[in-house]
């Protein structure tokens, strides 16, 4: 008959053993293994649980029903997670005494278990074992319902080892899911990185100005977006950012990006401390990427120098205000208002704030105010 699987037991702790036991007893006495044959495999399959935990780091072991030579047979799948048993281990007297991986007992096992493998390298050794019963075969499917019916059983009689099963999936899954977004997080910062140098790339490699401020702008906005999320996922709260940081990071990348000899802006970053929610942090940085390539693009024509500042506060009654100011040239009376602009950079401005239940004032009189307040929270 082929072999059919019946359960797992996990070996992670000493504990575990006490599990592993009870669902050998119970096998083996739904396949009719008399006291002696029983007693000896329910031995054996301990042992090697116990070393796959004890020198293994941990594993697990895998229960199946089958048949050897026409009688009913329990196979049993150990593997473990340590660093494999040496080729002269297996080999000889010392296989009783190795201290790698499975290597304890195994002689012992080997002669009690009708059959007996193991495969072993640097990442791990799985042994597998048959017992077999001296009673004949009977319908495998009766036989294979009624070990399911026992597991069934045992279960039943031991709610806190099933509890305690279901607990320790549930951890592995989330274990699972935390290495998942890890390398997912990993990999999208890296792209962002990467994105920007090519961006800075195909920058210094192009002759005409006008596609050269197409890409600093570009640069400016994905370099926002890189930097808001490498400071997520260094912050001690998950899904926040520490404001300063990322606004003197924005400040910084826009400087590079829009650099030229013949101009020096100088751009201060003014924050009280605080953590800001991961999305309001990338809006707000996005925000402040556009508006100080608006001055740069602007403020400052016929002048070798300015100023930038970039200030956010907070507080109970304004909620958080978020001011970028320059001392350029201004709107001229009669100009058009720059907020209702159809410019990318505005556009995404306003549909920024608006996401964010934000109020938006500019001010061209002396230079350039552009104040964003956020609501405070109800």
């Amino acid at each position: 008959m082929k072999a059919a699987r019946l359960t797992t037991v996990r070996l992670d702790h000493s504990a575990d053993i006490v599990r592993l036991r009870e669902v050998a007893l119970a096998l083996t006495s739904v396949l009719k293994f008399g006291a002696f044959e029983r007693t000896r495999a329910v031995t054996a399959v301990v042992e090697l649980g116990r070393n796959a935990i004890e020198h293994g780091r941990k594993g697990r072991a895998s229960f199946s029903l089958t048949e050897v030579k026409g009688r009913p047979a329990l196979g049993v799948s150990v593997l473990d997670q340590g660093r494999g048993i040496p080729p002269d281990r297996l080999e000889g007297d010392e296989a009783v005494t190795s201290a790698n991986g499975l290597g304890l007992g195994l002689r012992g096992v080997q002669r009690i278990a009708e059959r007996f493998h193991v495969e072993t390298g640097s990442e791990g050794t799985k042994i597998d074992v048959t017992f077999r019963s001296s009673v004949p075969m009977i319908s495998s499917a009766t036989l294979v319902q009624e070990a399911i019916d026992a597991l069934l059983q045992l279960q039943a009689t031991d709610p806190a080892a099933a509890l305690t099963e279901q607990n320790r999936e549930l951890m592995e899954t989330l274990a699972d899911r935390d290495l998942l977004m890890k390398e997912l997080h990993h990999r999208t910062g890296n792209n962002l990185a990467l994105i920007v140098a090519l961006i800075r790339m195909s920058k210094s490699h192009s002759a005409k100005g006008e596609t050269r401020e197409v890409l600093s702008e570009l640069e400016t906005r994905v370099a926002a977006l890189a930097k808001a999320h490498e400071l997520m996922q260094r912050a001690t709260t998950a899904g926040t950012v520490r404001a300063a940081e990322l606004l003197q990071e924005v400040a910084a990348n826009a400087e590079r990006a829009f650099s030229a000899p013949d101009l020096r802006v100088t751009i201060s970053v003014n924050a009280a401390p605080m953590e800001l929610d991961g999305k309001l942090a990338v809006d707000i940085g996005l925000i402040v990427g556009e508006l100080i390539t608006n001055a740069y693009k602007h403020a400052f024509k016929g002048r070798t120098e300015g100023t930038i500042t970039v200030t956010l506060s907070t507080s109970p009654q304004q909620g958080l205000v978020l001011e970028v100011v320059d001392d350029g040239t201004g709107l001229a009376p009669g100009a058009d208002r720059p907020e209702r602009s159809n410019s990318l950079g505005w556009q995404l401005i306003r549909t920024l704030s608006f996401q964010n239940n934000a109020t938006l004032t500019v001010n061209g009189e002396s230079g350039l105010a552009v104040q964003i307040n956020f609501a405070p929270p109800k």
